[in-house]
């Protein structure tokens, strides 16, 4: 029955995508995504750059290719955004049940679950930070940084209400700047206007009201205006993972050998677009491509009929990795921030054995501190999105 469905509707349509087999592998596509952020900047803050290595061994070159990917990975996560929402959204308004109101508290209690604490968080370790380590010249919360890349970091410039209220509001690289060591958080604001741009526009074809259309193409347009080049351009890549989700499963990619092959194939063609900025000079036309490998990967997994029988280790690691990874994403640069200035002087540290075996320790810390956090925020999402919209249903109650 399933399959049947499958095939007949678009990918948007498809019930019960929690039973398909390509579920679990997007749901470890995004666990990884998130690993490899925290992971390039673990490198950055912790290692010297690579290009001061002198004759780097083979496992320095691969690891190094490993953790450079944290901007390409931000491209799969908006393609893996842009397929989900606008999916949701999509079906919400062909069934006829759009709201702004459940729209935005499923988007806003998804977002802030995490964000608030995030937030929180980071005060706590940069504040820490300053008291313990000054200010001054030499210290990695002043002015002087011992690593091209953070020297546009500004931990104490950037350490203020005004940025951290701005980044609540979304508002980051739009108005304010980013809020203390927390420079991962620049995503956030991508993908609150990315949710209210694509209903917007898909309400404006559907409304029939003259009124109803103005008013949402003021409000795209507003939009748009308000956020800036780059949050304009990016949409483009948030709109590959749209794309994929209005698609069809092709009926050409019935047969399990074919598939499996331009899978892989996809998988291949995507780990040469994430390495592209090597011989691409260009980082926008790199994101599109990375863009564009991660969309057709996408749409090749979802043609899979593969059904979920039985929960196994691989379904329950995916799960579970992907469970934690917006919580990951957004806790580990501040306390990655702290662990640097505690442990490092005034060099970042060579990539020889005993500092890897210390960097995997610290991985491993970090990695388990996001878990726990996790636990207690994104993994409650749910039940805060049921409190609020019960709090809201008998508040109508309560009036009518």
């Amino acid at each position: 029955m399933l399959e049947t469905e499958t095939q007949t509707q678009p990918i948007y349509n498809i019930p019960s995508i929690r039973n398909y087999r390509w579920s679990t592998h997007l749901d470890l596509l995004r666990g990884l995504a998130a690993l490899l952020v925290f992971l390039g900047h673990m490198r950055l803050l912790l290692f010297i750059e690579y290009s001061e290595i002198s004759n780097p061994s083979f496992l320095i070159k691969r690891l190094n290719s490993l953790t450079v990917l944290g901007h390409q990975s931000v491209m799969i996560f908006f393609v893996l955004s842009g397929f989900f929402i606008s999916a949701s959204v999509i079906r919400r308004i062909q069934q006829k049940q759009w709201s702004w109101v459940n729209y935005l508290v499923d988007r806003l209690t998804r977002l802030y679950v995490v964000l608030i604490p995030a937030l929180l968080l980071s005060s706590f370790w940069d504040f820490l930070g300053i008291k313990i380590f000054g200010t001054g010249q030499d210290s990695f919360y002043g002015e002087k940084f011992h690593n091209g890349h953070l020297a546009t970091y500004k931990i104490l410039e950037n350490f203020t209400f005004q940025n951290a209220l701005g980044t609540v509001a979304f508002f980051q690289t739009i108005f304010v700047d980013l809020f203390g060591s927390n420079k991962a958080v620049w995503t956030l604001a991508y993908e609150f206007w990315y949710y209210m741009l694509f209903p917007s526009i898909i309400l404006f074809f559907c409304v029939k009201s003259l009124k109803a259309r103005v008013f949402y193409a003021c409000l795209t347009s507003g939009i748009l205006l308000m956020v800036g080049s780059g949050i304009r351009m990016y949409f483009l890549v948030w709109l590959m993972g749209a794309l994929v989700s209005i698609c069809h499963p092709s009926k050409y990619l019935k047969k399990n050998n074919i598939l499996n092959l331009l899978t892989i194939l996809s998988i291949l063609i995507l780990y040469i677009a994430l390495t592209s900025e090597r011989f691409i000079s260009s980082r926008e036309i790199a994101d599109f491509l990375i863009g564009t490998s991660t969309a057709v990967m996408i749409y090749l997994l979802v043609n899979s009929r593969s059904q979920i029988r039985q929960e196994g280790i691989y379904e329950k690691f995916s799960k579970a990795l992907a469970g934690c990874s917006y919580t990951l994403y957004l806790v580990h640069m501040p306390i990655l921030c702290f662990i640097r200035a505690c442990v490092i002087g005034d060099r970042p540290w060579e990539p020889d054995i005993l500092h890897l075996f210390l960097a995997l320790i610290i991985v491993i810390f970090v990695f388990l501190y996001a878990v726990v956090i996790a636990h207690f925020t994104e993994a409650k999402t749910d039940k805060f999105r049921n409190l609020i919209m019960s709090w809201i249903k008998n508040r109508r109650l309560n009036q009518a």
